[in-house]
């Protein structure tokens, strides 16, 4: 508590100096020569780091193979005015002209130290040193052959996408958006063996709704593709309990004997995806007329024929059925 008054004390002496004239002068006197400390520390030299935009004008049929960076971090010393008025204005931006640096030979656009060094300078105030320019250097792979269009594989990529229990993912609906992209390569040999491109491995689990990723394409060796990242979509929907009733049909019968079996039906229940609730079902069971002995038992046992739709979880509900041999 002591100290509580003794610091409001202290604030409320400093208020009653404050509002007197002597105070109020001190101020002023006090801002004004802030200012100019200010203005004098503006106008000594100082050293930033500046981040400078990179475009290149390059020929309609020129395709960069390697990427040429989007900006570069310069580090820059000048007075401290220039760079509170640089502060106020856009990034500077350096334009390259493919054609000054275009290397045939190589078949690259390529900046040594000194020229990137020149260019930065051009973008900024002519009392500016460049002390550092990261990257040092720009080194930019091209092609002049025509592109080939190729399809997004998305079959290998999508094992990790996993939905939650009752859920299932429709794979006849997995898309992606383009469906197909342009590849560029630096030779004939290369264009003509790439076919298709790949996704990259997406993972995601317990999925309840459809789901969506902007995804990169899988980088290939001395190949430019375009666009590089395509929208995959998996749509991902509930499994739906459906019942069935199933003709229970005979296999191996011999001639010269009919089997009646008691019942002749059941009901089969199973899950379908809700997308396929509707389809006619394509699903049988069957009983083994070598399964019968009638030693032992006046029951046969059933099976699962054949299942060839999206089902899950069949459920019999029972394992065996009577029945009865007659001669024909």
């Amino acid at each position: 508590m002591s100290w509580f008054k003794q610091h409001f004390h202290w604030l409320s002496t400093f208020c009653k100096k404050l509002s007197s004239k002597n105070t109020f002068l001190f101020l002023i006197f006090v801002a004004i020569a802030s200012l100019f400390w200010v203005l004098l520390s503006f106008n000594n030299n100082m050293t930033h780091d500046l981040t400078i935009n990179v475009v290149v004008k390059k020929p309609k049929n020129v395709t960069l193979i390697t990427d040429v960076p989007s900006s570069i971090t310069v580090t820059v010393k000048d007075r401290g005015l220039s760079f509170l008025k640089s502060f106020f204005k856009s990034t500077p931006t350096i334009e390259l002209d493919f054609n000054k640096y275009n290397n045939e030979k190589t078949s690259a656009m390529e900046l040594n130290p000194n020229q990137l060094v020149n260019e930065v300078r051009r973008a900024l105030n002519s009392s500016a040193t460049v002390i550092k320019v990261m990257p040092e250097s720009i080194t930019s792979k091209y092609t002049t052959l025509p592109g080939k269009k190729v399809p997004v594989n998305w079959e290998d990529n999508i094992e990790n996408i996993i939905p939650d229990k009752q859920f299932v993912i429709n794979p006849d609906l997995i898309k992606t958006a383009p469906d197909s992209v342009v590849i560029y390569a630096l030779d004939q040999a290369t264009l003509f063996k790439v076919n298709e491109v790949e996704i990259s491995t997406v993972e995601v689990a317990n999925l309840t709704t459809t789901f969506t990723k902007e995804v990169n394409l899988k980088s290939i060796n001395n190949v430019r593709i375009i666009p590089d990242k395509v929208k995959l979509t998996v749509p991902v929907e509930p499994l739906i309990k459906k019942d069935y009733k199933a003709s229970i049909s005979l296999r191996n019968q011999p001639s010269g004997l009919r089997v009646l079996l008691f019942p002749p039906s059941v009901n089969v229940t199973f899950l379908v995806p809700q997308s396929h609730y509707r389809d006619p079902v394509n699903l049988t069971v069957i009983v083994d007329y070598n399964d019968i002995d009638p030693n032992n038992s006046n029951n046969v046992k059933i099976k699962l024929g054949e299942v060839s739709g999206n089902y899950t979880n069949v459920i019999l509900p029972i394992d065996s059925v009577g029945y009865l041999i007659e001669k024909e």
